[in-house]
């Protein structure tokens, strides 16, 4: 079982098993992916529908509640001979009773969890850029802050209880790493517990798959991953692109937007805009008045992680932030003005085309009958 965390390569191990996996069921390892009656990715809709009266006071957006993507699931598993891998970002999330109804809804005779970690440098940016996919307002420096104020000032270890008893608290529960281990480990003995950290920045991307390849231990799984589309394989806003998404989500807020709306409009301009221009600027880096702090958390956590003896498939001192984790300086108003301006064009430009394709449409279908029931209207003598 691969848990995430969310930001840790995910995505991209997702949608390389779910390429493989018709490759894998032939060679006896299960990655299911059409245990819904579609084609999933991950797992995330089926372990929401199991944990989601738990964790979640929302809607279930995904199989409504009706238990039907939890039976896919399991029963998918249960019925196979052999391997089977699953993963949801969302499990590192889970507090400790429902991670044991997940356990217990799984009921195999042998459970091994692979997480993967990810420095916080990189990490507290992606999760801020979701934030705003999401379409929240809160912006950058008080987002930070409340990490800080929900990550207290005790050690990890003083920390967990409330960590793992608060349903709030899904990012520490998340990525503080040795507490996460420790969850785990107690749940399905440490021997059952791997690590994978992400390699540095700018680092490949078949590094990692590789390093991943190592913890789950399957021969099946090739050495070399197939290669993925860009979009597909989730790739993160630049810095200018967040800035902008998020000065549109307090716009449409101001204006009365619901999130549906505003998160529709959002995922136009990702997909028809911005990925498209040829300079997107640099990245989302950390705010430089919160470096430090965060490099003390990492620290703490690569420390703690050290602490719970498992086993790390790549470096703890991946784990490290770097001092070029932060940005300098301000934000240059141009490239912010630049990527809304590129990305607004595209969207507009995909807009025109589809109204184009819809009038040659609709022309194709209502010309003939407008003819004919201009024939017949003279036939009736209601026109001289």
């Amino acid at each position: 079982m691969h848990i995430g965390p969310r930001k840790t390569g995910t995505t991209y191990l997702q949608r390389v098993l779910q390429q493989l996996s018709p490759t894998l069921a032939s060679q006896g390892v299960l990655y299911p992916v059409d245990y819904r009656g579609g084609d999933d990715y991950n797992h995330v809709g089926a372990i929401t529908d199991l944990t989601h009266n738990e964790e979640s006071r929302e809607s279930n957006r995904w199989t409504g509640k009706d238990g039907a993507g939890w039976a896919g699931l399991a029963s998918a598993i249960s019925t196979w001979e052999g391997t089977a891998i699953i993963s949801a970002e969302m499990i590192a999330g889970l507090r400790p009773p429902a991670a044991q109804r997940l356990i217990d809804g799984l009921s195999v005779p042998d459970l091994d969890v692979v997480i993967t970690l990810r420095d916080l440098g990189r990490i507290l940016p992606s999760s801020w850029q979701q934030h705003v996919r999401n379409t929240h307002t809160q912006n950058y420096n008080r987002y930070l802050d409340r990490r800080a104020r929900e990550r207290g000032d005790l050690p990890p270890e003083q920390m967990q209880a409330e960590w793992d008893a608060e349903r709030h608290h899904t990012f520490w529960r998340s990525y503080a790493y040795g507490a996460l281990v420790r969850r785990w480990q107690r749940l399905v003995g440490a021997d059952h517990v791997t690590v994978v950290t992400l390699p540095p920045a700018g680092t490949p991307s078949t590094l990692l798959w590789g390093r991943f390849r190592a913890a789950l231990d399957v021969a099946a799984l090739p050495e070399v991953a197939p290669k993925l589309p860009a979009f597909v394989a989730n790739v993160g806003s630049t810095r200018p692109e967040a800035i902008f998404l998020h000065a549109l989500n307090v716009e449409a807020k101001r204006r009365g937007w619901n999130r549906k709306a505003a998160n529709e409009l959002q995922q136009r301009l990702l997909s028809t805009g911005f990925l498209e221009r040829p300079d997107r600027g640099a990245p989302l880096l950390l705010p430089r008045r919160h470096l430090s702090r965060v490099q003390g958390w990492a620290q703490t956590d690569a420390d703690d992680l050290i602490t719970t003896g498992v086993i790390v498939h790549g470096d703890v001192a991946d784990l490290t932030v770097p001092d070029a984790a932060a940005s300098r300086g301000r934000a240059d108003g141009d490239h912010i003005a630049s990527a809304g301006a590129f990305a607004t064009a595209n969207a507009m430009d995909y807009e025109a085309e589809l109204i184009k394709r819809r009038n040659a449409r609709e022309a194709a279908v209502t010309l003939p009958g407008r003819l004919v029931r201009r024939i017949r209207s003279r036939l009736r003598g209601d026109h001289p």
